[in-house]
């Protein structure tokens, strides 16, 4: 019996800890994701084959961005179509405005780089598709 505990408890530990959530919602539609990319302690975690969630947002609405408070602590910024949008935000929630009009973005998450780093610690990548 204790050899099937101590088994179990090594298959416990030996799991993967997630990375943290990002959420962004907008109407009635929601969708959440773990980071594509994520750094923790110094080790660099990669989800393969990461796929973006989409989101459908109305033109002129309004998406809300909820991350987790550790990724608001460190800050983070937001990334449209690979240009950055926004500077270091350190608040868990974020409203971003939806341009009116119809098409597609590629909206990414980026949790601030560590010091001394230029590259970011994290990546959310989503995929937002704005129509009536």
């Amino acid at each position: 019996m204790l050899g099937l505990l101590g088994a179990l408890i090594l298959v416990i530990t030996g799991c993967d800890k997630p990375t943290p959530l990002v959420t962004l919602q907008s109407g009635g539609n929601f969708v959440q994701a773990h980071a594509a990319q994520y750094d923790r302690d110094g080790t660099v975690i990669k989800k393969g084959g990461y796929q973006a969630p989409v989101l459908h947002a109305a033109p002129g609405s309004v998406v809300n961005i909820d991350v987790a408070q550790s990724i608001a602590d460190k800050g983070y910024f937001l990334a449209s179509n690979d240009t950055r949008i926004t500077d270091i935000i350190t608040e868990p929630h974020y409203r971003l405005s939806v341009p009116d009009g119809r098409g597609e973005v590629n909206l990414t998450v980026f949790q601030a780089p560590h010091a001394g780093s230029e590259q970011a610690s994290g990546s959310w990548p989503f995929r937002l598709v704005v129509q009536p």
